[in-house]
């Protein structure tokens, strides 16, 4: 299995189709099928914390 290139609480930029958003690792999963690492991000949208789910390493950059 990978190692995680991320840790839980690390302050992050996730590139998405509309744009950037910063945000907080919230968490560190391995997904079953493919044993990827993926990421749960948080971030505040409209005052309110939403979560990203599944964000894979390659759309994560360390702010």
């Amino acid at each position: 299995m990978a190692t995680a290139e991320f840790k839980k609480g690390q302050s992050v930029v996730v590139t998405t189709k509309s744009g950037k958003v910063e945000g907080v690792i919230s968490s560190v999963d391995t997904n079953v099928c493919t044993f990827d690492i993926e990421y749960s991000v948080d971030y505040l949208k409209d005052g309110k914390t939403w979560t990203m789910i599944g964000v894979p390493a390659r759309a994560i950059e360390l702010v």
